[in-house]
């Protein structure tokens, strides 16, 4: 049989997305981290039908446009899954004790301004597990090593700290090479030098009240490929569904990880133009 078409620019080999929230109030999206399955995302609406007793359908009116969507988390973490209900869940994070061992992170020579360098605070030498603040992390000095005597960095001049809830410590640091001496700073290694910083020691997610209105999220799925083009789709005015959350746990017998499956509705946002007010559906050129 001979080739039917020889159109074929548009097609995309599965290769999974990231799935991404944006809460009311805030600022930039959080990643919700690893997913198993699909994400789905199906365009409905409703139909109003004008007929008519001697012409037939005289049109076909669009009304109620949705989008109904799933997507099932690995990662459950309890400060993205309060972000996905509307605030309708309460985070509660209790502190533990203070830790005094954190050892020195080092940002490797290359830097530059304005990227955001995870925090990263374990808390030992010999223990790995990860240290998560509510403050600000306490930092006994920000050096650049610098030949001789190292440059002491100072906060809102060199640097900023910035709560990031990608980060494993919740806080990431960016730099502003404009104001060191040391010539060409960015070939210079940092070092991070933490003081006491007290943990989060628990995160309890509450829920239950008589009634309660929700607040509506944003939602981006994106695809990246090698060569750094992207598809994505995005849901401006998202809201969890009822039984959309589910906490389970899996028996031993089972495989995989613990899971939590979510469902979601995305509505209109009526303060965005006619006919953009639903989604964002984008590819780039040449995206793979």
């Amino acid at each position: 049989m001979p080739v039917q078409t020889t159109v074929k620019t548009n097609i995309y080999i599965p290769d999974g997305c990231k799935a991404q929230i944006k809460a009311t109030g805030d600022v930039g999206w959080t990643d919700f981290g690893a997913l198993t399955g699909d994400c789905t995302m199906t365009w409905e609406w409703d139909e109003n039908k004008v007929s008519s007793a001697n012409a037939g359908t005289l049109r076909t009116v669009q009304k109620n446009h949705r989008v109904t969507g799933a997507l099932t988390l690995q990662n459950l973490n309890p400060a993205t899954i309060q972000k996905a209900s509307g605030n309708s869940m309460e985070l509660v994070q209790t502190a533990g004790s203070p830790i005094a061992t954190i050892p020195n992170q080092t940002i490797a020579a290359g830097w530059a301004d304005g990227v955001k360098y995870d925090l990263v605070m374990v808390v030992s030498s010999t223990d790995s597990t990860n240290v998560r603040t509510t403050a600000a992390p306490t930092l006994t000095s920000v050096t650049l090593d610098a030949a001789g005597t190292p440059e002491v960095l100072t906060a809102g001049n060199d640097y900023l700290v910035v709560a990031d809830s990608n980060s494993p410590s919740g806080w990431v640091m960016t730099f502003m090479s404009a104001g060191m001496t040391t010539i060409s700073p960015t070939t210079k290694a940092i070092t991070i030098d933490y003081g006491s910083n007290t943990p989060v020691a628990s995160d309890t997610l509450y829920a239950g009240s008589s009634s309660q209105t929700l607040d509506a999220y944003a939602l981006k799925f994106e695809h990246t490929d090698s060569a750094g083009k992207i598809r994505s789709m995005e849901l401006y005015s998202v809201n969890t569904n009822s039984g959309g959350f589910q906490f389970n746990f899996k028996s031993a017998e089972a495989d995989g990880v613990e899971e939590m499956p979510l469902t979601f509705t995305a509505n209109l946002d009526t303060t965005k133009a006619n006919n953009r007010q639903l989604f964002a559906w984008t590819i780039e050129n040449g995206a793979e």
